[in-house]
């Protein structure tokens, strides 16, 4: 069976026993989850390699292993499942009344304000709209944005690298606070040093970040080691509440500082200069459409900034 034929012939079956294969590394155990029989599934795989012209896995005693092309076999796979699934929901939302279903990738800051506001806003209007939302850096987010489980990511560009297969468009620009809970002891000392500052606790995100990069610069700058943060995390409650009910220091957006919801409870520490942060935007899969859902999702996001910079 030759390649330019696989689009035609390949069924689910074959996209989910390579990666079934992968995951489980034996003919036996991916047959049973798939609820097939042994040959059935062997039979299944060798049509599949025929077709291909190469080996996907190698057989041995322990079971298989994936070659290099197995690997990027599975990768696709899992992006055609995903897009199959995503085509699906949308099919079964619409025969139920519903407007569709969007998942999306929030960094920290790009968590922090915009996409719960963003959220509010398009509800109010599209209140049958289903969101996902998984927070997270970007290296654990991106593979899930490649693979389809993901509509789109928002964050700082610089943080979730453009490539190949990877688009992005800027939305807006934001600084970054350095923030403590109201009446916390600093408060009222406008001049604190950075040796000071450097002997409080902080919460503070990974340190592959941008914004922790940039934060440690500021003290590598002046030849002061920067403070270890006693919590790490891109958590946006347990950043908010901690910084709420603690005395420990924190980094977040100017827009969370001084938004209603949130400025009697927090305050920014103007001893410390704002950081200026990079673009804040969408990333998405390069030659991708956006569904109708997540399009609406990123106008409300659009919508909401709007707003925020005419306050």
């Amino acid at each position: 069976m030759r390649l330019d034929r696989l689009e035609r012939w390949a069924t689910v079956r074959h996209f989910r026993l390579a990666i079934a294969l992968f995951e489980y590394g034996s003919v036996l155990h991916a047959s049973r989850a798939l609820n097939v029989s042994q040959p059935t599934a062997s039979k299944l795989l060798q049509d599949l390699e025929d077709a291909v012209g190469a080996k996907l896995f190698l057989r041995n005693r322990r079971g298989v292993t994936p070659t290099e092309l197995g690997r990027a076999f599975v990768d696709r796979s899992k992006m055609v499942l995903a897009q199959l699934d995503h085509v699906s929901q949308a099919i079964n939302a619409l025969g139920k009344g519903h407007a569709g279903r969007v998942a999306i990738g929030s960094v920290l800051t790009g968590s922090s304000y915009i996409v719960p506001a963003a959220i509010a806003h398009l509800s109010a209007t599209r209140p049958d709209i289903r969101i996902k939302i998984v927070d997270g850096v970007s290296g654990e987010l991106v593979p899930r944005l490649i693979s389809g489980e993901l509509d789109f990511l928002i964050g700082r560009l610089s943080d979730i690298s453009s490539s190949a297969v990877v688009a992005q468009q800027p939305l807006f620009s934001e600084s970054a606070m350095i923030v403590a809970r109201r009446g916390h002891p600093l408060e009222q000392n406008p001049h604190a040093t950075l040796e000071a500052l450097k002997k409080e606790s902080w919460i503070l995100p990974p340190p592959e970040t941008t914004l922790r990069k940039q934060f440690d610069n500021i003290f590598n700058h002046e030849n002061i080691d920067p403070p270890h943060a006693s919590i790490e995390t891109v958590s946006f409650f347990n950043i908010l509440w901690l910084l709420k009910k603690t005395d420990l220091l924190g980094i977040l957006p100017q827009s969370i500082v001084t938004d209603a919801a949130y400025r009697n409870d927090l305050v920014q520490l103007s001893s410390f200069p704002p950081l200026v942060l990079e673009q804040i935007g969408i990333s998405r899969l390069m030659g991708s459409e956006l569904s109708p859902a997540a399009s609406a999702l990123v106008e409300s996001i659009r919508s909401v900034m709007e707003i925020n910079v005419a306050r």
